[in-house]
């Protein structure tokens, strides 16, 4: 019928064919997605809001505008999550806030500041809750309040510890 030779040739073009079949050949990866910048605007054809997305979700600068064209706002992104600092300003361009985020979460020291500079507002969150002291001061300076929490728990206020009923 065959010879050995011939089956040799025969499984040997078989196994050809079965290694070429089951090959993949290289594949390009796919480009990565681009930037794409979007812009909201007011009613009146003003910018409101500018930031960029990569597939879907924001990264980076996104910049919030007061109608006349000035900054309100500067908040970075990760992922669609806001991380980094964040400001917020007064109508005049004073600092008005300064926040801290990780992950989406507040994560650090948040600051409110009246328009002359001076400190209003400080409060400490750690994953997104209020942990540490809470202060309020007077537009002369004067501290009005303070308050200590842990973990959102209110345990402190003006230096008095807050009674808990278990």
């Amino acid at each position: 019928m065959f010879s050995y030779s011939s089956r040799i040739i025969v499984l040997a073009a078989m196994f050809g064919l079965y290694l070429f079949a089951c090959s993949e050949s290289p594949q390009t990866p796919p480009p990565p997605p681009r930037p794409v910048e979007k812009i909201e605007k007011y009613g009146t054809g003003a910018i409101s809001r500018r930031y960029q997305e990569i597939g879907g979700k924001k990264q980076g600068l996104m910049t919030d505008y007061f109608a006349d064209g000035r900054t309100k706002a500067e908040r970075y992104f990760t992922d669609d999550k806001q991380s980094g600092r964040t400001v917020l300003y007064h109508p005049g361009g004073q600092i008005r806030e300064v926040q801290y985020y990780e992950n989406g979460l507040k994560e650090g020291g948040d600051t409110l500041f009246y328009e002359d500079g001076r400190v209003e507002f400080v409060v400490n969150y750690h994953l997104e809750k209020k942990n540490g002291y809470l202060r309020k001061w007077s537009p002369t300076g004067d501290l009005v309040f303070e308050a200590r929490y842990v973990m959102d728990s209110l345990v402190e206020v003006k230096g008095k510890a807050i009674k808990t009923t278990q």
